[in-house]
């Protein structure tokens, strides 16, 4: 057993393991932020090219659909794919007469960019396999479990922000 909580033991403490989450999650923000070019003369967004493979891998789901598989809301899918449409690469279409579940589909222009990105992932997805590929399948259910816990706390977030908030909230009947 540990005498310190927050230490692990092989000395790398909670604040390690902390600090180096953080760091990681801001390199990935900073990459989300940057759009490229893929050869279309076109800047694409990660956003962007994230939702155009989730239509791909799932061409039969809503809007609504995709934004609870990509954990964003309805609305940041609608304008993403907004966004998409306007640059070309995907279509909004309606089944069956049914104008209230909005569909999408790529267009030519969207296979090029998911092939772009599948491209992209077979050349970077090695670093994070070479490792991957080295835990234990303990280790791995380890991973999912910190995954998991890492997802809850981001859950938690807005509730907690909302209870420790120095300003007041707005009451609707508050005159």
């Amino acid at each position: 057993m540990l005498n310190n909580p927050s230490q692990t033991e092989n000395s790398i403490t909670v604040s390690d393991l902390t600090d180096a989450f953080i760091r990681v999650l801001n390199k990935a923000v900073a990459v989300e932020k940057e759009p490229v070019d893929i050869g279309h003369g076109v800047l694409i967004y990660t956003s962007e090219v994230h939702l155009i493979e989730f239509i791909a891998r799932y061409p039969e789901e809503s809007i609504s659909a995709l934004a609870t598989r990509i954990g964003v809301t309805k609305g940041a899918v609608s304008q993403t794919a907004t966004k998409l449409e306007k640059k070309g690469y995907i279509k909004k279409y309606s089944r069956y007469g049914d104008k209230k579940t909005i569909l999408l589909c790529l267009t030519e222009r969207g296979e090029e960019a998911l092939a772009w990105h599948r491209r992209y992932h077979e050349q970077m997805d090695h670093i994070l396999a070479s490792h991957l590929t080295a835990l234990t399948g303990t280790d791995r259910e380890h991973l999912l479990t910190l995954l998991s816990g890492l997802e809850e706390m981001f859950d938690a977030c807005p509730k907690v922000r909302e209870k420790m908030s120095c300003v007041p909230q707005n009451n609707p009947a508050d005159p």
